[in-house]
């Protein structure tokens, strides 16, 4: 079972804390992750970032799972997911941008999360982050529709 934190109001403690947006995530007890420290992490431009920030001004639900996963691992997942979403013929963007940033991390851990705007007719973006700091280093969408349930899994 993985920790995660809401973008809604529970407080939780977890082995990492957040400090103020675009400090380093330490050691201690954890405060929520809010929309702005998600919003600060994004530190380059593309289609899919800016579709994902674009939610979470607009108030999308989000997620933020706080077990590091090797970014190996989800590259290996991400590339498998994105073969599946292709066959189903739905819609993706940032893919390439993505995978070409999860294969330059390697095997350092990272955070998953989620960024969910299909209740306004938007995209369901997952995102990687580096905890240290926290900084997103891949991020892609897919456009599905609210009865489709990805997969609640951080991986």
């Amino acid at each position: 079972m993985s920790t995660s934190l809401s973008g809604k109001s529970m407080p939780q403690k977890s082995a990492l804390t957040l400090g103020k947006p675009g400090q380093e995530l330490r050691v201690g007890e954890m405060d929520e992750v809010s929309a702005s420290d998600l919003l600060a992490a994004f530190k380059f431009d593309s289609e899919a970032s800016s579709r994902a920030k674009n939610a979470l001004l607009s108030g999308a639900h989000f997620d933020v799972w706080l077990d590091p996963v090797p970014a190996a691992r989800l590259l290996g997942i991400c590339r498998s997911r994105l073969r599946t979403l292709q066959r189903r013929g739905k819609p993706t963007v940032g893919a390439a941008e993505c995978l070409t940033g999860l294969a330059e991390i390697g095997e350092r851990g990272l955070l998953v999360a989620y960024v969910d705007d299909r209740k306004r007719a938007g995209y369901y973006f997952r995102l990687y982050l580096d905890p240290h700091p926290l900084k997103v280093v891949g991020c892609f969408g897919v456009n599905i529709s609210p009865e489709d349930d990805p997969i609640a899994d951080p991986e």
